[in-house]
């Protein structure tokens, strides 16, 4: 069974009313999603260096069908991503993250990941594959301080939740909805208006009834809430807000500021050339260099990137090299630590989902909404800035508690109009200091690592007149997983709608 919780008021030791005046303290919020990791298997390691963390000395073996045990293993120092059987995709080693699959593996307390993952693999014609023991190991596997030292970094000189969970047992757009709007809803898809079907009779153009099931929905974010001047939402392709809330895809209100590019200045000239004019200069890099960044910066990673000389995605979504989400976080920290802004600036990283992979501390019960009986897995989460305790919460988080932190502190009286899930959910002025501190260790290392990681990974891309040794590298046929399929649909449906290629 998992460990009792402790009492929050122990844990942080500081009452509401204090947490509360602390939060007001802090002018600048800053949300990273990332995609598909859990706890275990990312900050699970923090335990064998001597961090509070409930970590990988509580995880449990899984068996597979035929009594075989799996425990949980520590990727080897350049395994940051396995490679596929021969003569096999690389997602067939991306795991099951349904709901009946996330059921399965948190069956008899969290012991069917491998049982979940063999049954779940499927050829291209959707049927079975049999995988040999070292492949059906993937849900297990974890990383260490040598494949995620910026992490290591943070989590020693600032906050680890190791309580936080995803906030429903399922996979990525639930979750990235109620970390919006604190409910999910199904589907609304791609519906042509009758001008978009006009334009695109007087081009000539296809139909795209492939976009008819394009991850798109409507929710009522918490955005609806702020002044536009105190929110910016940054991204490569179209804003994950977009596909979550109609308000933000109409004609009116697809060209407006308060959406802007993270970064345009690491985009290579080739890739440039080749892309649409670029309109809009600024990025989430400017604003913080500036001293410019509004109240809330919500940061999508790079879910698809289709460009050829520039490392692959960052998201971390498996196969991905999880050393791009290294070096996007650290660009990302170091803009902030050098802005005007650091010393009211609360910076969060945080996961969408597991993704399948492996995590020993059972989901909480929670009972306020009917399809979800638990909270989801438990997902890596810090908490950075100086006004942070440098400490290990346990204190029960998930995705909402990103809403009732920003809404507590920018505006409180929309609390109400929110989901039950909002409304109860803590904020993260427990987590906070009563003033900035000065003990924050350097960074230069980290920067030689990642600068290091970099030259290589676009020396590999590169190829010459052969194809890239890389995986994703020119020269090889461009293979989209799930969720980048389904996020091209979104991107497809967001220019059909008048979205040029230049916006995000």
């Amino acid at each position: 069974m998992t460990p009792p919780r402790p009492d929050p008021e122990r844990d942080c030791g500081i009452d509401e009313k204090e947490a509360l005046r602390r939060l007001r303290s802090i002018q600048h919020i800053v949300v990273l999603m990332m995609e598909n990791r859990s706890f275990d298997q990312m900050l699970g390691f923090l335990e064998y260096e001597g961090l509070d963390v409930d970590g990988l000395k509580g995880a449990k073996p899984n068996f597979d069908t035929a009594g075989t045990e799996y425990k949980p293993f520590r990727w080897g120092p350049e395994e940051t991503a396995p490679l596929p059987p021969p003569g096999m995709r690389a997602k067939v080693l991306d795991p099951d993250h349904s709901p009946d699959g996330v059921r399965e593996q948190l069956a008899e307390g969290n012991t069917g990941f491998v049982t979940s993952f063999a049954g779940s693999r499927r050829d291209d014609e959707k049927k079975p594959i049999e995988l040999a023991e070292e492949f059906l190991r993937v849900p297990m596997g974890h990383y260490g301080a040598e494949h995620l030292p910026v992490y290591r970094h943070l989590a020693h000189n600032f906050c680890v939740c190791d309580r936080w969970h995803s906030s429903v047992p399922g996979d990525t757009w639930p979750n990235r909805l109620f970390s919006l709007a604190g409910t999910d809803a199904p589907r609304v898809g791609y519906k042509p208006s009758a001008w978009d079907r006009l334009k695109r009779v007087v081009k000539r153009l296809p139909k795209l009834g492939v976009l008819a099931d394009a991850p798109i929905f409507d929710v009522k974010a918490f955005t609806n809430h702020l002044e536009d001047r105190q929110w910016r939402w940054y991204s490569h392709d179209p804003a994950t807000l977009r596909a979550a809330d109609g308000r933000y895809r109409r004609i009116g209100d697809l060209m407006r500021d308060n959406f802007a590019f993270f970064n345009r200045k690491r985009v290579h000239l080739w890739t440039e050339m080749l892309e649409s004019r670029i309109v809009a200069r600024d990025s989430f890099l400017d604003d913080a260099a500036k001293g410019e960044l509004r109240d809330v910066s919500w940061i999508d990673p790079n879910f698809v990137d289709l460009s050829v000389f520039d490392p692959n995605s960052n998201d971390d979504h498996p196969p991905s090299d999880v050393r791009a989400g290294q070096s996007l976080v650290l660009e990302l920290y170091e803009a902030l630590s050098r802005s005007p802004d650091w010393e009211r600036t609360l910076l969060v990283i945080t996961y969408d989902e597991h993704g399948g992979f492996y995590d020993h501390v059972e989901p909480p019960a929670t009972d306020d909404h009917p399809r979800y009986e638990t909270l989801g897995v438990r997902v890596p989460a810090l908490v950075v800035g100086p006004r942070v305790r440098k400490h290990v919460s346990h204190e029960v988080f998930d995705h909402t508690s990103l809403i009732a932190t920003i809404l507590r502190r920018f505006a409180p009286e929309a609390l109400a109009e929110m989901p039950e899930r909002v409304q109860k959910a803590r904020h993260l002025g427990t987590l906070l200091e009563a003033a900035p501190r000065k003990d924050i260790e350097g960074r230069e290392r980290l920067r030689t690592q990642m600068a290091e990681w970099r030259k290589t990974a676009r020396a590999e891309r590169r190829g010459g007149n052969s194809p890239s040794p890389a995986p994703d590298g020119a020269g090889h046929e461009l293979e989209l997983h799930d969720f980048q399929s389904e996020f091209v649909k979104f991107v497809l449906a967001m220019r059909e709608k008048g979205l040029p290629g230049n916006q995000p």
